[in-house]
């Protein structure tokens, strides 16, 4: 804020309007704002600071500094990329899939904040490797304006299994005055692999719930070539509650209404202490082929427990743009969009459906007394019993298709049946009441 009569009135300037909703900053972040329209040739002014926030953590300021604008003073400030499909949004994939690899774009957002209009501007993105760089058609750029400049080639990556790491950058003939700001280096690193599809940054940054009330939280994703979907993966952040029971879904898109449509959904799961800060595996009833040139909605979710706990919380990490990310509330049974990407991901790898239909794991009776009986379709291997905290608590060899474990000896509580051969695992969850 400042003022130009001894702080009888003020003026307000934002300072974050490139900053997305609900996301952090880097600490620290360098903010320059050019305020040479309002103060510029003012006797005297008085400059201040006003956190106008409700809902965000707080807003700490340092090391403030009062300068003349450099003559020449270009800045990328962040970048805007991704693929275009049927929902018809430029989405940013993290990780590809082979079979649904498609042309990238990729554009500059790019401040001048120099006191001189610069006429040659340009954006330029590129892979560390070499094998790919996009530039902009040179623009002009007035002073403290800020604009998107668009590459006009696109990242197309290779059909083989690497990671490809994009740095940007902007430049113009003029020699810049804070070279610094010039680049963004690794601005994202872009997995192309086999099975998975992902859309967040990978590191979880926070998490999407509902306080213990029912609800769904995903990503929309385009499909550039059919593939039979058969396991969602979701990270569970480490402040969800082993013992919620939890769920995956996909749902396709009404190409006439725009809403979602229920497909298919896996069984429900009950979270176990190592699930937390994990990134789990749940498969859905059955695989599902995905159209190519279609979107589809991958949602994690949960019914609750009334509030008792923070039951499922999903991680999230990256920034979504406004209506591609969704979240379905079950207290109003409204969809909501979110800005922040939820870690749900799709995964064609048939190697998780192989794994549940050869298991066939059964835990009975439940709630048990006295005696458990475990049956599955595994003829070696080991049983382990754990608490909701992860204690081992039993365990035991397989004895052929079933095996009987006694139970006298523990409280009343939940536990997990895990079966294992070493390559295949399965677990149940069982309530011990007597």
């Amino acid at each position: 804020i400042y003022s130009l009569d001894g702080g009888a009135t003020w003026g307000e300037v934002e300072v974050n309007a490139n900053q997305t909703v609900n996301t952090n900053t880097t600490n620290p972040a360098q903010v320059q704002i050019d305020l040479s329209s309002v103060i510029g040739g003012q006797a005297a002014v008085h400059i201040g600071f006003k956190y106008t926030g409700q809902y965000d953590w707080f807003w700490a300021v340092d090391d403030v500094k009062l300068m003349e604008p450099d003559d020449y003073d270009l800045a990328i400030v962040g970048a805007y990329w991704g693929s275009t499909g049927f929902w018809g949004a430029r989405l940013p994939y993290y990780k590809i899939p082979l079979a649904q690899i498609a042309p990238i774009d990729f554009s500059g957002i790019v401040s001048n904040l120099g006191a001189i209009t610069q006429n040659d501007v340009v954006f330029t993105a590129a892979l560390t490797s070499g094998a790919y760089t996009g530039t902009s058609a040179p623009g002009i750029l007035a002073n403290g304006a800020t604009d998107t400049l668009d590459a006009t080639t696109q990242l197309t990556p290779p059909s083989t299994v690497a990671n490809h790491v994009v740095n940007l950058a902007v430049t113009s003939s003029a020699t810049d005055a804070a070279p610094a700001n010039n680049a963004i280096t690794n601005a994202a690193t872009i997995s192309v692999n086999n099975n998975i599809y992902a859309r967040d940054l990978g590191t979880v940054a926070s998490g999407s719930y509902n306080q213990g009330q029912g609800f769904e939280v995903g990503n929309i994703f385009d499909m550039y070539a059919s593939a039979d979907l058969s396991t969602i993966d979701l990270f569970v952040n480490a402040a969800a509650v082993a013992g919620a029971e939890i769920y995956v879904k996909l749902y396709s898109i009404d190409a006439t209404t725009g809403d979602f449509v229920f497909v298919d959904e896996s069984a429900p799961y009950t979270l176990t202490a190592a699930n937390l800060g994990q990134t789990i595996s749940l498969p859905l009833s059955a695989p599902v082929t995905l159209n190519a040139n279609e979107s589809y909605l991958v949602v994690a979710g949960s019914n609750g427990d009334a509030g008792a706990s923070n039951d499922l919380v999903v991680g999230t990490a990256g920034v979504s743009e406004a209506q591609t990310s969704f979240y379905f509330d079950m207290t109003d049974q409204t969809w909501y969009y979110t800005t922040s990407t939820p870690m749900v991901r799709m995964n064609f790898s048939p190697a998780n459906v192989e794994e549940v239909n050869t298991v066939n794991l059964s835990v009975y009776p439940n709630p048990a007394s006295d005696v458990i009986t475990v049956s599955s379709t595994l003829t070696e291997g080991t049983i382990t019993v754990t608490d909701v905290a992860g204690k081992l608590v039993k365990s035991t060899e397989l004895n052929d298709l079933s095996t009987s474990i006694n139970t006298t000896g523990l409280n009343n509580g939940v536990y997990y049946v895990t079966v294992t051969n070493g390559s295949v695992t399965s677990t149940e969850k069982v309530v011990v009441k007597k």
